[in-house]
């Protein structure tokens, strides 16, 4: 890639005896992109996990068109505080130490004490996919739980101000 792409780029981790543990790659277009969109970005850890058992993420923005941006890729081998910690670092390295305003993220244990450690004055979020998603969960008792998970939606969605919510 770096022969394609002179701006490419990555960094590997690997532990002690040498096994892979985290990569972290930056396309040339994502680093342009983050320059114009780095207000608000999200990282994805819902993709699937590869023959590794190692999990795909992605960093991703919105451009003024709310089309999704790719911002960078990473595999990571443990959902743990400190690989995410080294792939936050390593990312915004990549992205010339620009933190982003505000992130959004999944409901991992891990991620929330690594985001404040490495990015302390970014604003993090849980995703409202991943909210939503464990509705049913959570409303288990209610009946019927169809139209309360309705309800919920619609105040979550329709509220401008917690006044309103």
């Amino acid at each position: 890639m770096e022969v394609k792409d002179k701006e490419f780029f990555y960094s590997i981790d690997v532990d002690n005896i040498g096994r892979l543990r985290n990569v972290v790659w930056v396309h040339s277009h994502c680093n342009a992109a983050y320059e114009q969109f780095h207000d608000a970005i999200c990282f994805d850890m819902t993709y699937l996990v590869n023959r590794y058992n190692m999990p795909c993420t992605t960093f991703l923005g919105i451009n003024h068109h709310r089309q999704s941006i790719l911002l960078g890729y990473a595999l990571m081998s443990h959902e743990d505080i400190d690989s995410y910690k080294l792939v936050f670092r390593t990312w915004l390295e990549a992205m010339g130490n620009v933190h982003p305003d505000a992130i959004i993220i999944d409901q991992c244990p891990s991620i929330k004490p690594a985001i404040a450690e490495v990015m302390p004055h970014t604003i993090h979020r849980y995703c409202i996919w991943h909210i939503f998603s464990k509705l049913p969960l959570y409303l288990s008792g209610v009946r019927p739980s169809k139209i309360a998970r309705g309800d919920i939606k619609f105040m979550v969605l329709n509220s401008i101000t917690v006044e309103v919510f």
